[in-house]
């Protein structure tokens, strides 16, 4: 039976998820379209997108590698998230290019080691709960699903500025959470031993495990051909004359499905493997960015939306299992921080502009033709480095090496 104050901390944990990444739905669904209102073009909201990502991919993984080495990491995050809501608050004010670039900029530096040193915790937390980390990770899902519907209510009656103050305020609720859970399982298991846990280190781990650099080749360019799906499809939605109102309901039909299989990930990730979950992910969802592509319409992006919580559900789960169980559990934190923000940072510091660009000269449809060569490279990647496992998930000892 496991101690009160393990089920205390799971509990809690997936209390921070609801509201930290919960909090996101409020208004990542409507960021871009709030640029498009103020007159920005495709290619300003790329370079938008591109400061970000500069600032993640340099600071993140040093900053992960440094805070979980310290005791005060939970203040570290605690301080990050107080930040980040301030910059949101900010954010929504701006109506002037420049300005929403250095407000940009500033936000990404304070919050560029919140979801690698968020996931770490989670792993941590749950792997002591006996559970799974998509345990702790549907909850986001949960918190999505709210906030995008109420957001959807809140800018139709109130403007963008309304979902800014929601996130912030989410944000802030999420800050005062990681008080209520045990400050060790911020930081890196054993973290006073000498093990030598550094940002050198986690990337020559990368390079000398070829599922892992497999991994990151398909991370680069499903990456780079899949952004400007990422940053225009609720602007296309809007485009085929979607409502606001009808674009949050696009934002939660992932989510809906995601509540679920977040936990059916978790199952399917230990008896199969994580890898193999991985090449269904990816084989499923390019098949969605096809049928988009083929027959572009409201419906086809909805009902593609809604299964696609399958594939997301999947591919989140089964990639952090298959960095944690690869990693050392001091590098664990920097290796997921390169992954999930460095690699992303850097494709998108070159893919953000020229997606914009096509945006801009083309529209959005061919922006899916563009991700689904992306995804077919990621997977032909995925497919020729999969692990030789003796046992299914488990890595031969002659294949980390």
């Amino acid at each position: 039976m496991l101690p009160k104050t393990t089920n205390r901390d799971l509990f809690f944990a997936r209390a921070y998820y609801f509201a930290f990444m919960g909090g996101w739905g409020f208004i990542l669904p409507f960021i871009n379209l709030f640029y498009v209102s103020l007159g920005l073009s495709g290619t300003q909201i790329g370079t938008i997108g591109s400061v970000s990502s500069i600032v993640g991919l340099i600071v993140s993984p040093i900053l992960v590698s440094e805070i979980k080495k310290r005791p005060q990491a939970r203040g570290i995050l605690q301080t990050s998230l107080i930040l980040g809501a301030i910059g949101y608050f900010f954010l929504g004010q701006q109506t002037i290019f420049l300005a929403i670039m250095v407000i940009v900029f500033l936000q990404s530096l304070v919050g560029a080691g919140i979801m690698p040193a968020s996931d770490a915790m989670a792993v941590h937390v749950s792997g002591e709960a006996g559970t799974g980390y998509g345990s702790v990770r549907v909850w986001a899902s949960a918190g999505w699903i709210i906030t995008v519907l109420t957001s959807g209510w809140l800018t139709e009656r109130h403007g963008y500025q309304a979902a800014f103050f929601g996130v912030g305020a989410m944000w802030l609720v999420a800050a005062l959470l990681t008080l209520l859970i045990q400050s060790r399982y911020f930081v890196s298991p054993n973290f006073s031993e000498k093990h030598e846990s550094n940002l050198r280190t986690a990337l020559k781990h990368i390079v000398h495990d070829r599922t892992l650099l497999g991994y990151a080749i398909a991370v680069i360019f499903i990456g780079f051909l899949n952004n400007g799906v990422l940053q225009f499809e609720y602007v296309f939605l809007s485009e085929l004359g979607a409502s606001k109102q009808l674009i949050s309901i696009a934002g939660i039909l992932s989510a809906i499905v995601e509540i679920p299989f977040m936990i059916v990930a978790d199952r399917y990730v230990r008896r199969l493997g994580p890898h193999r979950v991985i090449l269904f992910a990816v084989t499923m969802t390019l098949f969605q960015r096809a049928a988009v592509f083929l027959f572009p319409s409201i419906a086809t992006i909805m009902l593609v939306r809604f299964i696609g919580g399958i594939a997301f559900s999947c591919l989140t789960i089964a990639s952090v299992f298959l960095i944690s169980s690869r990693t050392h559990p001091n590098e664990t934190g920097t290796v997921l921080a390169i992954y999930t923000v460095t690699l992303s940072g850097l494709v998108s510091v070159l893919a953000a502009p020229i997606a914009g660009a096509i945006f801009d000269a083309i529209g959005a449809r061919w922006l899916y033709a563009l991700a689904a060569t992306g995804y077919a490279i990621g997977l032909l990647s995925l497919w020729i480095t999969r692990p030789d496992t003796n046992v299914i998930g488990v890595p031969s000892q002659a294949e980390q090496f």
